[in-house]
């Protein structure tokens, strides 16, 4: 039985921080065994958050410059985590998503920023970086890319939904993996609270602790029937989403001067709440559905998809460990697969021509 150690970096849309994670991986009998030994979340310093925030607007010289100052950055915070929590480094994979610039399938391109060699020369670990750009250049979309993960290691539910930046749901359908974005949820509301500069205890809000705000609105329902029209949700998978999809069909919806924030999150709610809601009642024979990222803090909104999918399935929470680094885990698995020349993204999610092993690998 052989056995892998990875650390899985993982930076979402929604600005949250970094989140790290040391897992140890065994195959026996062909099926895969894992383990989060350590993991951490490291929130993102002002500068930074800022510099990510408006990472779209550099010009080309400027976003070269990031991209390698951010990888820097990554190792740093990876050779931290190795000595807080007395790692051994020895054969020690660092497997990086990066951070999401720019997403745009329909164009052929997709760009994540940390450089993968710089991740390296800061940790001193061999690391591997850009899942995406073999599958976009066999014509996929690039994303998403957890699903062969939600196969193979967490195989026991009937599907898997990821409720982070944007949604998305892998499950099987004639012995295939189909997958795809179904809708923003965290990328928005995080944004609507940040913008609105709201001012509790602990400071200015990052997000809606517990969708507590977005609990004490009320619904627009010309809002409401806007949002359920965007075409993008009568399109067939594959698809994916990112944030120039947001500010072309969401941001103009939202701006809504007459309207109060707590109105805004609660109907982007609802609207969430009914989109992932209608793609689950369509799976066959779906009984079981694994819940993981940060809207499953979201309580306010997990009451609505719970009514919106009905008593006969269940939603699983599982515990904080999975919730929090479920993404982390799978980079980390995705890396030990692209080192042993595995296919880690498949045809039948991304609408390539074939499955493809994707990674780059930068040796320390």
């Amino acid at each position: 039985m052989k056995t892998y150690r990875a650390i899985g970096i993982m930076s979402g849309t929604s600005l949250d921080g970094v989140d790290l994670a040391y897992c140890i991986f065994r195959k026996t009998d062909d099926v895969w065994l894992f383990d989060i030994i350590k993991a951490n979340t490291i929130a993102y310093p002002t500068d930074w958050k800022d510099k990510l925030k408006h990472a779209g607007q550099l010009t080309g010289d400027q976003l070269m410059s990031l991209h390698m100052a951010y990888g820097l950055f990554l190792g740093e915070q990876v050779s931290g985590f190795i000595n807080d929590h007395q790692i051994d480094k020895k054969d020690l994979l660092v497997a990086s998503h990066g951070h999401t610039v720019f997403h745009k399938p329909e164009h052929g391109y997709t760009f994540q920023l940390g450089h993968g060699a710089a991740i390296a020369a800061s940790s001193g670990c061999n690391t591997i970086s850009d899942f995406r750009s073999a599958d976009m250049a066999l014509g996929g979309q690039g994303a998403p890319l957890v699903p062969i993960a939600d196969r193979e290691l967490f195989g026991d539910y009937d599907a898997c939904l990821n409720l982070g930046g944007f949604t998305n749901i892998s499950y099987d359908l004639n012995q295939q993996r189909i997958a795809f974005d179904i809708c923003p949820l965290n990328f928005v509301l995080n944004r609507l609270v940040r913008n609105a500069r709201i001012l509790d205890k602990t400071g200015i809000l990052d997000f809606d602790p517990s969708g507590r705000i977005a609990r004490s609105g009320l619904l627009d329902g010309e809002l409401l029937e806007k949002l359920n029209g965007i075409p993008y949700y009568l399109q067939q998978p594959p698809k994916s989403l990112g944030e120039e999809w947001v500010n072309e069909w969401i941001q103009p919806l939202l701006e809504r001067p007459d309207n109060q924030i707590e109105n805004l999150l609660h109907t982007f709610c609802h609207h969430a709440a009914f989109q992932i809601a209608e793609i689950i009642k369509r799976i066959p024979n779906c009984k079981n559905v694994l819940i993981s990222g940060g809207g499953a803090y979201n309580s306010f909104f997990i009451e609505l998809l719970r009514n919106n999918v009905g008593s006969h399935i269940t939603l699983s929470i599982p515990e904080k460990q999975i919730i929090d680094f479920k993404e982390a885990l799978i980079f980390a698995w995705l890396g030990v697969l692209c080192l042993r020349k595995e296919h880690n993204c498949l045809a039948s999610v991304t609408g390539a021509s074939k499955n493809v092993i994707g990674g780059s690998i930068h040796f320390a």
